[in-house]
């Protein structure tokens, strides 16, 4: 896996600019809220094995992940495909460019974005980075990187978001429908509320030769696997997903031998 610090001298630097990222999705706080710990600061945690539910626990894992690779963290959504990542004359990012022109091109952008809905005030910052890959001199993927994070205030909750993204994304097909991804990606969130209650969740995930298809309303996770280690406070988790297609994957968690099988858009499981 190539380093975004190590990537050839052949880059393009730009000049940097201020970009707009997708709205973070909004997640429940100390309420089925998967891999994480609610408590007064000064109370002891129980063991995960004492009061954790799995089935919950598995859902939210598996929708963080296919949120994170639509966009809806914020970055890189891997469902626009190849295609929607161009160099359009200057300042990171851009679309609608002859694709062949960015061949060996590396740029970034930074993100400072501020948000203020009704009485809930929000910032994200951080930074963009695509490298270009090309075959045979026509594009066919990039790499990317993207380091985020967010802090959302309401008069009753703070919540405080860090994503990191790194993808390396390759045409599967001529007409670039399906495409192949291979990358990681870490998540904190942390939720303070007024009342002093606080929640915490922290995920790595390394993700494995994900098929995915682009295409308009058929965008789906047709097949690959993804492992993750999931932390919360005083216990941690691991295990792996398997990619099904149709919006369906299988969570394992090691230790545990149940399958739980997850709709990615709603969450629903069954074991």
């Amino acid at each position: 896996m190539v380093n975004p610090n190590d990537l050839p001298e052949m880059k393009q630097t730009t000049n940097k600019t201020k970009i707009y990222t997708k709205p973070f999705l909004v997640i429940g706080l100390c309420i089925a809220m998967a891999y994480t710990s609610c408590r007064k600061t000064e109370n002891s945690p129980q063991p995960a094995s004492a009061n954790m539910n799995y089935a919950e626990i598995g859902s939210q894992i598996a929708r963080n992940l296919s949120q994170s690779v639509s966009g809806g963290f914020g970055g890189v959504n891997l469902m626009d495909g190849v295609d929607s990542v161009s160099f359009s004359g200057h300042y990171g990012p851009h679309h609608d460019l002859n694709a062949n022109l960015l061949c060996g091109f590396y740029t970034d952008s930074v993100v400072n974005f501020n948000k203020k809905t009704g009485d809930t005030t929000s910032h994200t910052g951080g930074d963009l980075t695509f490298y270009f890959n090309c075959q045979n001199g026509q594009a066919n993927g990039y790499t990317a990187y993207d380091s985020l994070a967010t802090t959302r205030t309401t008069p009753t909750y703070t919540d405080q978001y860090y994503v990191k993204q790194y993808y390396t994304i390759e045409a599967l097909t001529s007409d670039h429908q399906f495409i192949g991804v291979n990358g990681d990606i870490y998540f904190y969130d942390q939720t303070i509320l007024k009342c002093g209650c606080h929640s915490v969740e922290n995920a790595n995930y390394v993700l494995k030769d994900l098929k995915v298809n682009v295409c308009g309303c058929s965008r789906d996770i047709l097949s690959g696997t993804a492992t993750f280690k999931a932390y919360g406070h005083n216990w941690s988790l691991s295990g792996s997903m398997t990619f099904l297609g149709n919006h369906m994957a299988d969570i394992i968690f090691d230790g545990n031998p149940t399958v739980y099988h997850i709709n990615l858009l709603t969450g629903k499981v069954t074991s």
